[in-house]
């Protein structure tokens, strides 16, 4: 194996909804010059792969890895999957998006070890985070620090969502979490792709990743502790007001919304994150595909909601 030509790995982080795909798809948009072929990877803790699809058609190989996270119980479907495309593929970049409850220093850990590292390597850990969230991150503790103090780029995402002033107060607490980390303020993740992909030599050590690894480890999974991943499938379309509605009453505590939505003469993306949404038109037809995660929600209560959105008619696709 001492022959085989390593690919560059980058791993977009970040919590449920801050604009990891976002970026991938800003990222894959753009026109980068040198970078050669791109492969992806798309993990999502639910059943449903809705990331997956809103990325595919970019011209890239891209696999997806559901039903569970990377970093922990699906950490052998990650070391199969980077061998996989490596073998298939043979990519210069391998694009890693990580679920939204994920532990980055596990990440790396399954980079490091073998046989993984014989046939990649770390390029780049980019964390987003969500500017408008950040008040409530005292609520996950190590877990979201972990995806803070891994990164060698922080996207302060969002920031259109809030004060200037608070802006400059929360680019001081990610730098003091993590001196070493160049921090981006960005909306709607539009950043210049040179910016986050061009790493000088030094910082792209592999020690200097597992110094921060090694120092800011901690192996408790969020889902260990009431996080929660369901979904929602209809046939019948949605009431655009009643949706609006629902959305808009939805807890606190239910963190993403995200997939298509059917509505009797179009179809969209549908997208919620700590209490604001979006409703994007989407071209192709597709029945209502919604999946959720949330921390100790009353999951039978939410689906009640979204079948009160519901449209009964007797031609349903």
């Amino acid at each position: 194996m001492n022959d085989l030509i390593k690919m560059d790995v980058f791993i977009v982080s970040g919590f449920l909804g801050a604009g990891k795909t976002t970026l991938i798809q800003h990222l894959l948009a753009s026109n980068i010059q040198g970078i050669g072929k791109i492969a992806l990877i798309v993990n999502e803790v639910g059943k449903m792969g809705i990331d997956g699809t809103l990325l595919s058609g970019k011209n890239v190989d891209m696999m997806e890895i559901t039903s569970g996270c990377i970093c922990c119980t699906m950490k052998t479907d990650f070391s199969r999957a980077i061998q996989e495309i490596h073998d298939r593929v043979k990519p210069d970049l391998l694009v890693v998006e990580a679920t939204g409850v994920a532990q980055p220093g596990d990440i790396l850990d399954t980079l490091y070890e073998p046989p993984t590292n014989k046939y990649s390597r770390l390029r780049h850990l980019v964390t987003v985070v969500d500017a408008d969230f950040f008040r409530a991150k005292d609520m996950f503790g190590p877990f979201y620090d972990n995806q803070i103090r891994c990164a060698d780029t922080i996207l302060l995402n969002k920031i259109d969502l809030i004060s200037s002033e608070s802006v400059s107060d929360i680019q001081a607490s990610l730098q003091e979490m993590n001196p070493k980390a160049n921090i981006v303020a960005t909306q709607h993740c539009s950043v210049d792709p040179q910016q986050i992909l061009t790493v000088d030599s030094e910082h792209m050590k592999g020690s200097d990743h597992e110094n921060r690894v090694n120092a800011n480890h901690d192996h408790d999974h969020p889902e260990e502790g009431g996080f929660q991943a369901f979904s929602f499938e209809e046939n019948h379309p949605l009431d655009r007001e009643k949706l609006e509605a629902f959305l808009q009453s939805l807890p606190p505590n239910l963190f993403r919304l995200k997939g298509w939505g059917r509505f009797p003469d179009s179809c969209a993306v549908i997208n919620f994150t700590a209490g604001r949404y979006s409703i994007t038109p989407w071209d192709e037809p597709r029945k209502t595909a919604l999946s959720m995660v949330g921390y100790n929600c009353d999951e039978t209560e939410i689906l009640r909601g979204l079948k009160g959105c519901l449209i009964e008619e007797p031609n349903a696709l």
